[in-house]
C-alpha cells in the first residue's frame, strides 16, 4: 500500500499552476469546502486559487436567489471566472416517500445541473434509514436524472444508510442504472476501512465521482461531527489518498476530482486562503499518486 502523502508547503502568493491532470480532467473545489461563503466569493476564491470548477450546494443556489442574484447573473459570474459547476450537492431525501420538501430537492437540484451544465447529481443518506426499498428508489432516482442525461453518483458513509462500498456497490449494481454509481471520497473509506485493493476490484465503470480531503489520525468518538467538521486538507492526515487515487486510475467515468475539506478551522480563514491551501494540497496528493 502506498503512504499518505506528507505535508505540502502553502505558496508564498499568487495562483497555483501546473496541477497535473488527466486528458479532460478538471478539478473542483467543493461547496463544503468554502460552506460559509457567499457565491460570489466562492466562485472568486476558486478561480484566483487556480480550479477549474466549483460544487454547488442546492442551498447555495436557493440563497443565491434570495438574495437577488438571477440564474444569469450567476451563469456569468461563473463564466466571467472561466468555472463550471463540477457537481450538486447532496440529494438525501430521495429514500422516503414524496414530500413537498422532496420533490422540491429533486426538482431544484435537477435545474441547478442543467442551468450550469453540471453532469453529476449526488446523492447519499446521511440522516436516512434503510428502512425503504433502496435499490427501487435509487433505480429511480437514477430514471429521473437520465431524462437530462445526467450521473447520479451514490455515496457511502459511516453512519446515515448507506454505510458501506459494499453496500453502495450491491445498491448500484442492483439498480442497474446505466447513468448510476458510485461517489468515493477518501474520508469515507478512511473511516470505513476501504483499502486501494477494495477499489481496484470494482469495475473499472462503477465509479463515477471522487472527492478527497484527510482524516486525523486518531477517530473522533462522533463520527459525524469529525465528518463535518474536522477534516483536513490532502496529505495533511493518516488517510492513503495517493493509494487509494491509483487505485481509482483506470476508472473511465472519473473525470476529475473534488477537494472537499469540511473544517471549523478553515471555516474561520479567508475563503481566498482557504482555497489556495486547498489547490496546493490536492497539488501534492495529485502529483505523487501520477494522476495524469
Amino acid at each position: 500500500m502506498e503512504r499518505a502523502c506528507d505535508p505540502v508547503p502553502t505558496p508564498a502568493g499568487g495562483a497555483l499552476t501546473g496541477l497535473p491532470r488527466r486528458a479532460g480532467n478538471l478539478t473542483g473545489l467543493s461547496a463544503m469546502t468554502l460552506r460559509t461563503a457567499g457565491f460570489a466569493a466562492r466562485a472568486g476564491a476558486a478561480a484566483s486559487a487556480g480550479f477549474d470548477g466549483i460544487g454547488l450546494r442546492i442551498g447555495d443556489y436557493r440563497e443565491a436567489r434570495r438574495q437577488g442574484w438571477s440564474d444569469r447573473d450567476m451563469q456569468d459570474l461563473l463564466e466571467r471566472h472561466g468555472l463550471r459547476v463540477t457537481e450538486v450537492e447532496l440529494l438525501r431525501s430521495w429514500w422516503t416517500r414524496p414530500t413537498a420538501e422532496s420533490v422540491a430537492e429533486e426538482d431544484d437540484a435537477f435545474r441547478i445541473a442543467r442551468l450550469f451544465g453540471a453532469e453529476r447529481v449526488n446523492a447519499g443518506l446521511p440522516d436516512g434509514t434503510a428502512e425503504t426499498d433502496l435499490v427501487r428508489e435509487y433505480a429511480r432516482l437514477c430514471a429521473r436524472a437520465e431524462r437530462d442525461g445526467l450521473l447520479v453518483p451514490l455515496e457511502f458513509m459511516p453512519y446515515g444508510a448507506v454505510t458501506s462500498l459494499a453496500q453502495a456497490n450491491r445498491i448500484v449494481e442492483e439498480a442497474g442504472s446505466p447513468n448510476g454509481g458510485l461517489l468515493v471520497d477518501t474520508w469515507h473509506c478512511h473511516r470505513t476501512g476501504v483499502r486501494p485493493a477494495d477499489l481496484a476490484a470494482l469495475p473499472p465503470e462503477r465509479v463515477l465521482s471522487v472527492q478527497i480531503c484527510d482524516a486525523p489520525a486518531a477517530p473522533h468518538q462522533d463520527l459525524r461531527h469529525e465528518a463535518r467538521h474536522l477534516r483536513l486538507l490532502p496529505g495533511r492526515g493518516a488517510a492513503d489518498i495517493s493509494g487509494l487515487l491509483r487505485a481509482l486510475g483506470g476508472c473511465p467515468r472519473v473525470t476529475g476530482v473534488s477537494v472537499e475539506v469540511m473544517s471549523d478551522a478553515l471555516d474561520a480563514l479567508p475563503p481566498h486562503t482557504t482555497a489556495a491551501l486547498a489547490r496546493s494540497a490536492a497539488q501534492g496528493v495529485l502529483t505523487e499518486s501520477d494522476w495524469i
